[in-house]
């Protein structure tokens, strides 16, 4: 009982003194400590308003009102405050020492401004003039809080960021030896948490660099750099580590929308891990291992900070890469609701085109778009303010080869255009994965220039414009069987199982207002030959095509009967055009007749004019001038 008696009192006892030592406090003198020292140390002016009062509680130290920090030099406002409390070391006060053990600074309002002198301003060691640090340190504090803070950047370009919600731990026992702080804010309404490390603060906001860690995560956004940093000037040199999830927390810190992704480029999960080379201009990215869902590119990248967007440069490489678009691709060709045939109406979204710029190179072994099975790829990607022109270098597609170049402009709406040459490409599978028409088995070459716009995929194939050329390679087409319908001139030769087998086609098209019109097709075959004329409407989806064919041997040898193709793509209809088969008679019969009048007209000639064997009409009628000439001069000289 005596002990418990005996420690109460002194309990008491130091209740009492440390009551009475604060009214002691010397608040002035420590307020005062506080300004000069901060001014000594950053160059900057503190200015506190009211007057500074004694507190217990939870420090022993001082309160003091509102406060103003002011721009180097004393310039505009970079930090007003609501309140500032300062903590002292009691023991160190009982000793006669004032050491000054935590600073809090409640609902601050920072500004910071272009030209980078509320950032870039020094704190040095023994004042404003000098950069020097020594074992007398500019100050030490064991921890310095930052409540419920306001942060406003004024860009460059007048925008502004408004940073909320800035709850920062400092610990710094040593100006000149390591640091750390923690912490979180809101960054657009985006939570992010933050823990920066380094060997040294006077090292750092020196001349010099320093050992530095930071971590940093706000919703599925994680990231880790750990290296070498300095702030005069701006940089960092080190190993960045980076998942970024579903763009979700990165879109939010940035302020723009989440972009939406296909499967493979980004969807569902994004990594990336590199050897960094950080400035205020630039993010160089060296050695780069960037995870895309499943598939993974290596290479170096650069993304500029200096322009109207960050700019993303380099060159990648993948081996196999597996893009899927899934239902939102297949809306692209399909059909819309209800199931009718036909091009998607839903509005194309390329609002993405606006994040960021780009000159990008990548190579791959394949890739697999889900309904296109690519070869090795090389392309290049140059996107400038919305409008991506994609070079197609080298593209193993279609078991041929394609190059040239696709653009498309975001501009002011959507436009698109492709000037494509390929060569041995396997025409089935090419119109059936793009036009979804799987009826023509060749290989062959294509040249192709189109131009369309729209905002979505009926829009653009409906006002595609341009021309191009074909040649088709020996081959099959399907659903109709031309031979077997002109020697029985019956249009039941059609449908499944019905084709028509061919040597060659060629002949060049143009494209008017989503109508390919060509007018001069040629298919060897053969049983046969024939040409064609017509219209294909891409838009609609539409057949208005007339073929010529005729029997060259064999049963029906001669017989030639115009065969009309129309419809849709997914419902054609086969049709033997009996009017055309009368004018296409006539005209032969035509042409017969003449043959046979011109024919008797040179026998008649050749028999006036008693032509020798193997003699032409055209030299006999010459001799026979060169005579008759010759008589006729031999009359008038009086020899005959």
């Amino acid at each position: 009982m005596r002990w418990i008696i005996r420690i109460a009192g002194v309990l008491v006892l130091a209740v009492v003194l440390l009551m009475g030592a604060l009214f002691l406090l010397p608040v002035d003198r420590i307020a005062g400590l506080a300004e000069a020292r901060f001014e000594a140390a950053t160059g900057r002016t503190l200015s506190v308003e009211g007057d500074a009062r004694p507190a217990i509680w939870p420090n022993l130290g001082i309160e003091t009102g509102a406060i103003e920090i002011s721009e180097p030099g004393g310039g505009e406002t970079f930090l007003r405050a609501e309140a500032l409390s300062v903590g002292v070391d009691w023991r160190a006060l009982i000793g006669g020492e004032l050491r000054i053990t935590e600073v809090t600074v409640d609902g601050p309002d920072i500004t910071l401004r272009p030209g980078g002198d509320s950032a870039a301003a020094p704190i040095n060691a023994t004042g404003p003039a000098s950069n020097s640090t020594n074992s007398q340190t500019a100050f030490s504090i064991d921890r310095a809080v930052i409540r419920d803070g306001r942060v406003t950047i004024l860009g460059t370009d007048g925008s502004t960021t408004r940073i909320t919600g800035v709850n920062v731990g400092l610990t710094l026992p040593e100006f000149d030896g390591p640091f750390e702080l923690e912490g979180g804010a809101e960054v657009n309404g985006q939570a992010m948490d933050l823990r920066l490390a380094a060997s040294s603060l006077a090292g750092l906001m020196g001349d010099g660099a320093e050992d530095v860690s930071l971590n940093l995560s706000a919703d599925d956004l994680s990231a880790s750099f750990a290296g070498r940093a300095g702030l005069e000037p701006l940089g960092a040199s080190g190993r960045l580590e980076a998942d970024l999830g579903r763009l979700a927390g990165v879109s939010a810190l940035a302020g723009i929308a989440r972009p939406e992704l296909s499967a493979g480029m980004g969807r569902d999960a994004i990594t990336i891990a590199a050897d960094a080379d950080i400035t205020t201009d630039q993010v160089a990215l060296l050695g780069a291992a960037i995870r895309l869902d499943q598939n993974r590119l290596d290479g170096d990248v650069t993304i500029a900070l200096n322009g109207p967007r960050p700019r993303i440069s380099g060159a990648l490489a993948a081996g196999a890469l597996v893009i899927d678009g899934g239902e939102d691709a297949e809306a692209g060709g399909a059909a819309d609701e209800g199931g009718s045939s036909g091009w998607s109406t839903e509005p194309i979204d390329v609002s993405g085109l606006g994040a960021v710029d780009m000159d990008l190179s990548l190579a791959a072994a394949s890739i697999d778009t889900g309904t296109s099975q690519l070869g090795r790829t090389r392309l290049n990607l140059a996107l400038d303010d919305r409008r991506l022109v994609t070079t197609i270098r080298e593209l193993n597609a279609y078991d041929g080869s394609v190059v040239g170049n696709i653009v498309v402009n975001g501009r002011g709406g959507l436009s698109a255009s492709a000037d494509l040459n390929g060569s041995a490409i396997a025409i089935s599978r090419l119109f059936a994965e793009l036009l979804d028409f799987d009826r023509l088995i060749a290989l062959g070459d294509m040249e192709i220039q189109v131009l369309g716009s729209g905002n979505s995929m009926n829009a653009l194939m409906n006002s595609l414009n341009g021309g191009g050329s074909f040649r088709f390679g020996a081959g099959e087409l399907l659903g109709l069987d031309l031979v077997g319908m002109l020697r029985n001139l019956d249009t039941s030769f059609v449908g499944e199982g019905a084709s028509t087998i061919f040597d060659e086609i060629t002949g060049t098209f143009r494209i008017e207002n989503g109508v390919v019109i060509n007018e001069n097709l040629r298919m060897t075959a053969p049983l046969f030959n024939a040409t064609g004329s017509g219209q294909v409407g891409l838009g609609g989806q539409t057949l208005n095509y007339r073929l010529v064919p005729k029997i060259l041997q064999g049963e029906g040898a001669g017989i030639s009967v115009p065969v009309k193709i129309t419809g849709t793509w997914d419902n054609p209809k086969f049709g033997l055009d009996m009017a055309g088969l009368i004018n296409e008679n006539a005209r032969e019969e035509i042409e017969a007749a003449k043959d046979r009048v011109e024919q008797q007209l040179k026998d008649k000639v050749q028999e006036e004019l008693g032509t020798a064997a193997g003699q032409s009409a055209e030299d006999a009628l010459k001799e026979k001038l060169k005579e008759e000439a010759g008589r006729g001069l031999l009359n008038l000289l009086g020899r005959n």
